[in-house]
């Protein structure tokens, strides 16, 4: 563990064990009963793609309440759960599961998602030994977080660079990962006891982290990812700006080159050029929303050692991944 990180990150990072067990224990259950599913579960678990922010945010939202995490540490195993889940159906509709995906036949491997994503929370939430009225709220919000989520995902599949605003990137955004992080943010809210205002007002502030996640996501892939969205043709919020920015020739030249980059690698290279090129474009949106996150964090007025874990994930979030940054564990 790196000395120079905060108290309240080694607090958080010291439950990460227990929501590993809390998973395998979880999953243990099918091992005898449902061995073929248990395996593939067990892969995409190991083997996904991780969230930064999978584990960390449900401990230190409850934290920033209570100052104590670990009675989230369930609200963690279900986001962790979800954002495997969540990531394998993203890469297969990405088109990077050709055939197989994490070792396995691809329909396999997301039908195991849908059980790990799903079914595994729905177990672990309808067990949690709280009150009914909380069990059943715990439950909306989990399942509401799903459904904003395929809602974003399905936009974000269907809507084209090109044919869509600025405004509609981010309203894509705002389901696509804004809803998972509100819906753990909430949830962490919720099992801390918090009121419905309280609630709300981490609700939004996890949609905004999660906004500001997104954004760094798509910087990513473009300062030194393999310019996935740019091969797919998908509606980023740098690439919307750009178009806006652009004159109708330069537009027009732009989209065209869009289309050939698809299967051409050296127009998605010259994207990728002017794209990191011209990414102070959104840097103007992701201060605000770093300042709105921020704002949000000083109106509730929780444990200061945990909040300022969590303006440090905002800040972590809102950094230009052009510069150098230290990698942050989940």
């Amino acid at each position: 563990m790196n000395a120079t990180e905060a108290p309240a990150e080694r607090v958080v990072q010291n439950l990460f064990p227990s929501v590993r067990r809390t998973v395998d224990e979880l999953l243990g259950d099918y091992r005898d009963s449902y061995a073929e599913l248990h395996a593939l579960i067990r892969a995409g678990i190991d083997e996904g793609r991780r969230e930064r922010n999978e584990c960390s945010l449900p401990l230190l939202v409850h934290a920033a309440e209570t100052g104590d995490p670990a009675p989230a540490v369930p609200i963690a195993a279900v986001h962790a759960l979800w954002w495997r889940a969540a990531n394998a159906l993203d890469d297969t509709a990405d088109g990077d599961a050709v055939g197989t995906l994490y070792g396995a036949p691809t329909g396999a491997m997301l039908l195991a998602a849908l059980d790990c994503g799903y079914v595994l929370p729905l177990r672990l939430l309808t067990g949690l030994g709280v009150p009914q009225a909380m069990r059943s709220a715990l439950l909306a919000d989990f399942m509401d977080g799903w459904t904003a989520a395929h809602n974003g995902q399905i936009r974000d599949l269907v809507h084209e660079a090109g044919t869509v605003d600025c405004d509609a990137v981010l309203a894509t955004y705002r389901d696509k990962s804004g809803s998972a992080y509100r819906m753990a943010a909430g949830m962490s809210a919720r099992l801390a006891g918090c009121d419905d205002d309280r609630i709300r007002s981490w609700r939004r502030f996890g949609t905004t982290l999660g906004l500001l996640a997104q954004i760094r996501n798509d910087a990513e892939d473009v300062a030194d990812g393999p310019a996935e969205d740019l091969k797919n043709g998908t509606a980023t919020y740098l690439l919307a700006r750009l178009l806006d920015s652009a004159s109708e020739p330069h537009r027009q030249d732009l989209l065209a080159q869009l289309r050939r980059a698809r299967h051409d690698l050296a127009a998605r290279q010259d994207l990728r050029r002017q794209l990191l090129d011209r990414r102070e474009l959104v840097h103007e949106h992701i201060e605000e929303l770093r300042i709105e996150a921020h704002a949000i964090l000083d109106d509730l007025d929780g444990d200061p050692l945990f909040v300022d874990a969590l303006r440090t994930r905002v800040d972590a979030a809102a950094h230009d991944p052009t510069a150098p940054l230290a990698t942050t564990s989940s």
